[in-house]
């Protein structure tokens, strides 16, 4: 093959989110680092990792375990890529201000980051700041500038491959024109990671798709460009590499309830729908959960934009099926993006109880559609975001995989108390004990054996069932817990 037959082969990237708040969720719904198939994803994203005293720090303690298991992912998959994100949706923005807002702040922040980073075994870093402020355009600039050039020097000095460096963005046009320049960011970002989903949701007072790929037939004023093609265009036509431009796409559904009987498009809502039986959260549905409701209920294809929704009783919810993946892939493909990001690995069928249609169904499907058998192969030297280095060897690490219990899940406990949970970022302060990282040498745990596993099974089966369909549409199931 030619350099340039590789580079066509391993163009589209799939980067995959990993919500560390997932191991934490009940029985079936539990997803811990050790469940992922590393196999599925050019990037592996561990969301998410705190900001204290302008230092990229943990969010918690344990999470630091947690690293060494994800990274040792790459065992079983030496062109995998790890990334650790900072930020996200309900992360204090004040943090992100407070550490762009000086060249000291910033230049402590770097620093971090690489003391962080490296003896982790970690790729890059996804900076997941929603959103800078006019005030703060050029800092997340000036931010952007630094962090690419402290990469570039320590990989030379160190002789390793070079950080990764990509940002996750906003897809609102007049978001976009406030907080970016676009033309100067995108010169020192490897990956723009536009966020191409949650344009709508249960907060408004109509129904609506969350993550439509074109305008709808409705949409009038700035409506009209909250859509996933009218992003991505908007950040080509500003100036950012059609190849480092990312797709975002939503492994969950968005839900309302509805407050008249009529349910079409433009429904009148009158708020969120049921929680998520294991999400726990009102009218945010995981890809399974979603599977759970769909089953038996007709759905509807949105003409125009070009994606699914559903209906029955007081319920409305807009998701993503094989077809609207298909056709956002197509489009991707047909432009010339660099690839697609999935939020999130945690949200998909694990256990392939719940969709029948094998385990990872969602991720799978992205990973036919953007070619990653032939990525796998093909891929890591001539990539951008994978900058060269005087060595194409696999890392080499003692990182022993992890173990994974057989015990299957005891059905007979009640189920835990009801908690509101926000998925899409859920960071927490870490206690003040832990504001800083240790200044002893990070390590991994101790191991005597360096052989990656025999087996591709990720997570046993086990004989709990998913609830029922009526269980999900009624109420909150008793759920089995592991």
């Amino acid at each position: 093959l030619s350099r340039r037959n590789i580079i066509s082969l391993s163009k589209q990237m799939l980067m995959c989110y990993y919500n560390s708040k997932a191991a934490d969720r009940p029985a079936m719904g539990k997803f811990s680092v050790s469940d992922i198939d590393p196999d599925k994803c050019t990037h592996l994203i561990f969301a998410f990792s705190d900001i204290i005293e302008n230092e990229l720090v943990p969010t918690t303690v344990n999470d630091v375990q947690q690293y060494f298991v994800f990274n040792a992912l790459k065992q079983r998959n030496p062109l995998l890529r790890t990334m650790l994100a900072v930020g996200g949706e309900k992360f204090t923005t004040e943090k992100f201000r407070t550490m762009a807002g000086s060249q000291e702040n910033r230049e402590l922040f770097i620093k971090s980051v690489i003391k962080l980073l490296r003896p982790l075994k970690f790729d890059g870093l996804n900076l997941d700041w929603r959103y800078p402020t006019e005030e703060d355009k050029q800092r997340f600039t000036e931010l952007c500038k630094e962090l690419k050039t402290a990469f570039v020097d320590e990989g030379t000095s160190s002789n390793q491959k070079r950080l990764i460096l990509a940002a996750s963005v906003s897809a609102e046009r007049s978001t976009i024109d406030a907080s970016y320049e676009v033309e100067e960011i995108a010169m020192h970002l490897d990956f723009i990671n536009v966020l191409t989903f949650d344009f709508h949701g249960p907060w408004e007072s109509v129904t609506a798709h969350h993550s439509p790929l074109f305008q709808g037939s409705q949409d009038t004023g700035d409506s009209i460009y909250s859509n996933t093609a009218s992003a991505l265009e908007y950040w080509r036509d500003q100036g950012a590499p059609e190849e480092k431009l990312n797709m975002g796409i939503s492994a969950y559904g968005r839900a309302f309830s509805l407050s008249s009987n009529s349910s079409a498009v433009g429904a009148p809502a009158s708020g969120p729908g049921e929680e998520g039986c294991y999400t726990g959260e009102e009218g945010f549905w995981a890809s399974y959960e979603t599977c759970l409701y769909l089953d038996g209920v007709q759905t509807h294809l949105i003409s125009d934009q070009k994606v699914p929704y559903a209906t029955t009783e007081n319920q409305w919810v807009g998701f993503d099926d094989t077809t609207s993946i298909s056709t956002k892939i197509n489009y991707l493909k047909a432009n010339n993006f660099g690839g697609a990001f999935v939020w999130s690995l945690d949200l998909d069928d694990l256990s392939g109880q719940f969709c029948n249609q094998g385990k990872f169904p969602f991720v799978s499907q992205l990973h036919n559609l953007l070619g990653q058998d032939k990525l796998t192969r093909y891929m890591p030297v001539f990539l951008s975001g994978f900058p060269e280095s005087t060595t194409t060897s696999p890392p080499n690490t003692t990182l022993a995989p992890p173990t994974v219990s057989t015990a299957p899940p005891t059905l007979n406990k009640a189920p835990p108390a009801k908690t509101t949970t926000t998925l899409l970022s859920q960071t927490s302060a870490p206690p003040t004990t832990h504001k800083t990282l240790p200044t002893t040498t990070i390590s991994p745990p101790t191991t005597t054996t360096t052989t990656p596993p025999t087996t591709t099974t990720i997570r046993p089966t086990t004989t709990a069932t998913p609830p029922t369909t009526a269980q999900l549409r009624l109420k909150k199931p008793q759920l089995p817990i592991q």
